[in-house]
């Protein structure tokens, strides 16, 4: 997941649905691919199709009243509140620095 994060930095789209080359297709795969059960949100792209994968969108508030057993941050939106995720989530992997400010034993980095 690191080697993944460090190849795609330079392909970050804030706030736009473009999903061309984004790290987040890779992350998906990635963990669909070790039998993780996924879902996603993200307010810029509705339903999302890549290799044998098709997902929906999910609204962070149902997402985070799941059960979710780790979020992942692929891209910094502006609409997220960042400062509650790790209030709202078991675990939080930040991907793009997007909790930079925020500390907490449920926080990783990459």
């Amino acid at each position: 997941l690191k080697e993944l994060v460090k190849r795609y930095k330079a392909v970050y789209k804030k706030d736009v649905g473009d999903m061309r080359e984004s790290p987040a297709l890779d992350v998906l795969e990635l963990l669909h691919r070790r039998g993780a059960v996924l879902s996603y949100t993200d307010p810029h792209v509705a339903f999302l199709e890549h290799g044998d994968l098709s997902l929906k969108s999910v609204p962070e508030a149902e997402a985070a009243s799941d059960g979710i057993d780790c979020a992942v941050i692929c891209t910094n939106h502006s609409v997220f509140n960042y400062g509650e995720m790790p209030n709202r989530f078991a675990l939080v992997v930040d991907t793009r620095n997007a909790l930079k400010n925020i500390q907490g034993e449920n926080v990783f980095r990459l």
